[in-house]
């Protein structure tokens, strides 16, 4: 096995509205040899992407490409953000990640390492836009891992959603996030950019002061507008809409923790019916464990991947 950090200047994230880097490290993990049309695998991930190989990720890479022989080009992009969070579609008040990633990211590698079949793979944030970005560009993607993704928004959210708008009282949201993005975040100051960094991409608006609209008012009440624009992107009310786009793919695997701390189990659960009622071939699986600490995942689901999109 080998390993390399490139570099990707992207145009479609150049001026975005965070100000946020459009260079780009990828980390880069290929077998000793590299043979024309191997496939190719994309963490959506690195929200604390750092160059330093210490880590699981690596011994992850060191077992499947190293000792298991895989042979697939696998790739860990930079994708952070200045609210912590990435969910990798296109959005005027974050940027153009979903153009970054099909027009720039997965053409310049195809380029350089000769692959074949595509493959998205994520956790949570990472498993949504692994999911999203498949069934809407099944032309470039052949296949996906969606490890206990975001999905059944209102169970996923409703907490964060709560304790936001208790940080929220007295104050404005530009006021909030500023005092956020002055110190490193805690687990708390987590749940308030989930939010707000959701909101960013769900339900952008650049008239007002933070570049978006929460879907909920000073009371919490949902505004059914904004968060309409929410429920578009969430898997479980859009899969039947992409049923043709599912029907193209080669590999799709599913799983989550039985306890997952986001309730994602009812997410996932309910994607995995509406995948089986729509006749959809897909692995499912629910896993003793919750929302963190399951990197391993990745030894169960890029096999899968591996066994149906490989080079024959």
């Amino acid at each position: 096995m080998k390993y390399e950090i490139i570099k990707i200047e992207s145009q479609e994230l150049k001026d975005n509205y965070l100000h946020d880097p459009y260079v780009r490290e990828v980390l880069v993990y290929t077998p000793d040899e590299i043979e024309e049309g191997l496939p190719l695998f994309i963490e959506l991930a690195g929200i604390n992407w750092s160059p330093n190989v210490n880590n699981r990720f690596h011994q992850i890479m060191t077992h499947l490409l190293g000792k298991k022989k895989m042979k697939a080009v696998v790739v860990n992009p930079n994708f952070r953000t200045k609210y912590y969070l990435n969910q990798y579609i296109n959005s005027p008040a974050v940027g153009n990640y979903e153009n970054f990633i099909i027009k720039e990211l997965i053409p310049t590698l195809k380029d350089k390492y000769k692959v074949g079949n595509v493959a998205l793979f994520g956790k949570s944030s990472g498993g949504f836009g692994a999911y999203t970005l498949a069934v809407r560009h099944p032309d470039v993607i052949q296949g996906f891992a969606d490890h206990f993704g975001d999905s059944c928004f209102y169970y996923l959210y409703a907490n964060d959603f709560v304790y936001t708008i208790k940080a929220l009282e007295g104050k404005k949201p530009k006021e909030l996030l500023d005092e956020i993005m002055r110190r490193n975040p805690d687990d708390n100051d987590m749940k308030v950019l989930n939010v707000f960094g959701s909101s960013a991409f769900y339900s952008p608006n650049l008239s007002t002061e933070t570049g978006f609209d929460l879907p909920f008012d000073e009371t919490g009440e949902i505004i059914e507008d904004v968060w309409r624009k929410w429920l578009e992107f969430d898997p479980v009310k859009n899969v039947e809409k992409y049923k043709e786009s599912l029907k193209k793919l080669k590999a799709i695997y599913l799983d989550v923790g039985k306890c997952d701390e986001y309730n994602l189990f009812i997410g996932m659960r309910s994607l995995h019916k509406k995948l089986e009622r729509m006749g959809i071939q897909h692995y499912y699986e629910e896993f003793k464990g919750g929302h963190f600490g399951n990197s391993t995942r990745y030894c169960t689901s890029l096999p899968y991947l591996y066994e149906r999109l490989k080079l024959e």
